[in-house]
């Protein structure tokens, strides 16, 4: 067994490895104190009394000296530790973290906290997860390969960590066996509905037919025939069935047309209020709803019959509605000249790239007016306008009033 480094030389690892990448970086000896510790940047974690409190439950003596571990806790932070052994035994733990593997939004954070319930610590652990480094699993790997070979001068490579990490800590979830699981359900004539059936909504979803979706659906769901997807909570099954519909229905509106970030859009969206909902007449009312409103929104785009090129020009910027936008950008997407897509688009669409930006921004103007509480300066900040006389110039151009009238007194969306 390789001869770890003395403390001095841990320490100068440490630092340099601190130093570079900015993750907290802490030396436990071999009952778990923490010996050396270079993390300024840390931010104190509102659900630990102490530092040591989050690093010690991470503190495995046990673990093998081969290959860095890597762990995630309850809160979603990644760490990952190297145990110290020589031909002495075991001599401590050298450990990164915290880190996330992908940033959180406030959403997301607020979900967390709603979760753990965590209400009255609910600012400190916003300010806490906005704190911690990003950093893909990738590049965390990366990261503990090369500790490891500071430490130890051996090399390891991606497939062997994550084939040691596979096992460690997962416990064994005991399920029946899913051919006894079809062997039952052949038993039965409640059946799943045929695959056809399937296809066939999806197709009419993309090509944006509405009556059809409507009789196909309604039929369905007076034969039944559904699957269950949770076995202790029929609320649940309806649930988890509803959201699988919403996620191939997305997939079905996105081939027919729909902007993607529109489609994710709504599938969160109709996702996010199904978890809300506490009986199952409830979700199958609102997945009907996101049936209806993908398949119209399909129909919607394709009676525009705009080449692709326009196509992805219009989905560019929906997307970007909020950011500057130029015509070297729309060229980019497109992969063609700026003259000549900005001829094409005139002559597609009617009007020019310019004059469609400022129509789509006065629209989405008209939406934060009449559903938020956005002042009309905040509004023409977001979206892009120099000022709040070009604001109103261009506002009053499309809708024939200036914005305050239009917020007095909303029209119709």
């Amino acid at each position: 067994m390789n001869m770890i480094p003395a403390v001095k030389d841990l320490e100068y690892i440490c630092k340099l490895m601190y130093e570079t990448y900015k993750i907290p970086i802490f030396f436990l000896d071999s009952n778990g104190e923490i010996v050396l510790e270079f993390s300024s940047n840390y931010v104190h974690h509102p659900l630990y009394a102490s530092k040591q409190g989050i690093i010690q439950q991470l503190f495995h003596p046990d673990d093998p000296q081969q290959f860095p571990i890597f762990r995630t806790t309850n809160y979603l932070e990644s760490f990952f530790s190297i145990c110290l052994k020589d031909n002495d035994g075991f001599q401590g733990v050298i450990m990164m973290g915290p880190t996330l593997s992908s940033p959180l939004s406030e959403v997301m954070i607020k979900g967390l906290i709603n979760d753990f319930h965590l209400h009255k610590e609910q600012h400190s652990v916003i300010h806490y997860y906005q704190s911690l480094p990003v950093l893909n699993s990738l590049k965390f790997i990366h990261i503990s390969m090369l500790l490891y070979y500071m430490i130890y001068k051996e090399q390891l490579d991606i497939p062997m960590i994550l084939q040691h990490n596979k096992t460690l800590d997962r416990p064994q979830v005991e399920m029946e066996n899913p051919d006894l699981a079809i062997a039952e359900r052949r038993q039965n004539t409640f059946f799943h509905h045929d695959p056809i059936y399937e296809k066939r909504i999806m197709q009419f979803v993309k090509e944006g037919r509405k009556e059809e979706v409507i009789k196909h659906w309604r039929s369905a769901a007076e034969e039944g025939g559904f699957g269950t997807l949770s076995k202790k909570s029929q609320l649940r099954s309806q649930k988890n069935l509803a959201i699988t519909s919403i996620t191939l229905i997305t997939r079905a509106a996105m081939e027919g047309g729909l902007y993607p970030e529109a489609a994710y859009t709504l599938s969160d969206f109709y996702i996010q209020n199904i978890e809300e909902l506490t009986t199952s007449k409830d979700v199958d009312h609102l997945l009907e709803d996101a049936l209806y409103d993908f398949t119209e929104r399909v129909q919607n785009v394709q009676r525009q019959k705009y080449s692709k090129p326009i196509h992805l020009c219009q989905s560019y910027i929906f997307t970007h509605l909020y950011e500057e936008i130029t015509l070297a950008d729309l060229a980019n997407v497109t992969g063609m000249n700026s003259r000549y897509i900005s001829s094409l688009f005139k002559k597609e669409v009617g009007i020019s790239i310019s004059e469609y930006i400022q129509r789509e921004r006065v629209e989405e103007a008209k939406n934060l007016m009449t559903l938020t509480n956005h002042s009309l300066a905040e509004i023409y900040s977001m979206l892009n306008f120099h000022d709040q006389s070009h604001f109103t110039k261009v506002f009053k151009k499309f809708t024939g009033v200036t914005p305050k009238q239009f917020k007095d007194k909303p029209m119709k969306i």
